[in-house]
C-alpha cells in the first residue's frame, strides 16, 4: 500500500512536502542516531535478528532486504534494498511495485550511484 492511501485510510492526508519530509527524515535516520548515540549497531543486529526469525520461521512474510537484482526494474547485477518475500529458503521472489514517474528514478540514481562506487574499487 502507497503511503497516501495508508494515509487515507487513516483519515490523514499528506501532501508532496510532507512525504518529501518523511522520506528525508528515514534517509538520515542512521545519521541522527550516530549523532545521539554514537552507533547504529543496535539497529543493524535488531534488522538481523527478524530476517532470521523469518527464514528459520518460514515465515513467508515481506521485508526490505538488500540483494542483487536479476532484471527487476530493468536493473541487473546491483544490490538495492527492495520488498521481497523471505521463507525458510531467503528471498523467495521480490515484489513489484507501482510507482509514478517520480518514485522510478530513485532506484536507478541508486544503482548508478553504487555501479560507480564499484568502479572505484575494481583493481586493474
Amino acid at each position: 500500500m502507497k503511503l497516501h492511501g495508508f494515509g487515507e485510510a487513516q483519515g490523514r492526508s499528506h501532501d508532496q512536502t510532507t512525504l518529501d519530509a518523511i522520506f528525508a527524515e528515514t534517509r538520515d535516520a542512521a545519521q541522527e542516531i550516530i549523532k545521539r548515540k554514537g552507533a547504529t549497531y543496535y539497529a543493524v543486529s535488531s534488522g538481523m535478528m527478524r530476517l532470521l526469525e523469518a527464514i528459520l520461521r518460514d515465515e513467508q512474510t515481506i521485508l526490505p532486504v538488500s540483494c542483487v537484482l536479476r532484471g527487476q526494474y530493468g536493473l541487473h547485477d546491483v544490490a538495492l534494498s527492495l520488498p521481497a518475500v523471505i521463507d525458510g529458503d531467503g528471498v523467495r521472489e521480490h515484489l513489484a511495485l507501482a510507482m509514478d514517474a517520480h518514485e522510478i528514478e530513485a532506484p536507478y540514481q541508486s544503482a548508478a550511484v553504487i555501479q560507480q562506487a564499484i568502479e572505484t574499487l575494481t583493481v586493474d
